[in-house]
């Protein structure tokens, strides 16, 4: 793959960064989409457009913040090297807490029920993440254990960050399949009447079982290990157990608010 889209002078173009672009303004022009076909809208267009604006940002922080966190004996040596995120070092999840506890705070302080939120966010999320992904691909990040399968890849150019020479798992790809497939089922799920907290709890289950499973077949440095689990993993065991609860309150909530219904 080739890491660099292009490069003017001094200045140098990556395609991670071109594709996390791509993902997010993708992601926003979604649910615009969504939001003008929605019946009962759980958030204004200028609500939307403020509000990604403050996602985008936290994403950023919070996917650096964590990298630096699961390398940390490296920044301690190095204390600099945590503002050089051009050079890469991003992890998704970080990003991903970091944009989960801001919408709390702002659906509590705009009186938004939350799973509404939530919900509403769920298939972008995955399309988001489908596509940035192509961009660890092109730059080589994020990439896979040594592999003979006739679908493994090789990365040979020079300023690819994933070993050269070798036949590896496309992890990047796996990743971007399976978060392209879970933001299909989640699109067409939520255009049925659901019940709130549904979709998000969806994501949250089928993701952490996707990442958990793709952390072993990664051939990159994964930080800090606890019970032989990467962070990653160790966070997609709280995500799963989180999803799970979610959708049983959602349900349970549900069925007491149909029995409420029918004793009137």
């Amino acid at each position: 793959m080739h890491p660099i889209f292009f490069s003017i002078w001094k200045f140098t173009a990556y395609f991670y960064g071109l594709f996390v672009g791509v993902a997010f303004i993708t992601s926003n022009l979604y649910l615009s989409y969504s939001l003008t076909k929605s019946k009962n809208k759980v958030i204004s267009q200028d609500g939307l457009d403020s509000l990604f604006i403050f996602i985008a940002i936290l994403s950023a922080i919070g996917a650096r913040v964590l990298f630096v966190i699961t390398n940390l004996q490296e920044y301690i040596l190095y204390p600099l090297s945590i503002f050089k995120f051009w050079t890469g070092g991003f992890v998704y999840y970080g990003g991903f807490i970091a944009v989960i506890v801001y919408i709390i705070i702002y659906s509590k302080r705009k009186k938004i029920h939350l799973f509404k939120l939530c919900d509403f966010f769920a298939p972008a999320l995955a399309l988001g993440h489908a596509i940035g992904r192509i961009g660890c691909f092109f730059a080589g990040c994020c990439y896979g254990k040594e592999s003979n399968l006739p679908w493994a890849v090789t990365f040979n150019n020079e300023d690819s960050v994933a070993l050269q020479g070798v036949r590896l798992h496309p992890t990047q790809i796996y990743e971007s399949l399976g978060n392209l497939l879970l933001f299909v089922c989640l699109h067409f799920y939520s255009k049925r009447e659901h019940k709130a907290g549904t979709p998000i709890a969806i994501y949250f289950i089928c993701y952490a079982v996707l990442r958990f499973i793709i952390e072993f077949f990664r051939g990159d440095d994964r930080g800090m290990q606890y019970f032989g689990l990467s962070i990653s993993q160790i966070i997609s065991i709280f995500l799963f157990v989180t999803g799970v609860i979610i959708l049983i309150v959602s349900l349970k909530t549900s069925k007491n608010l149909s029995k409420n219904i029918e004793n009137k």
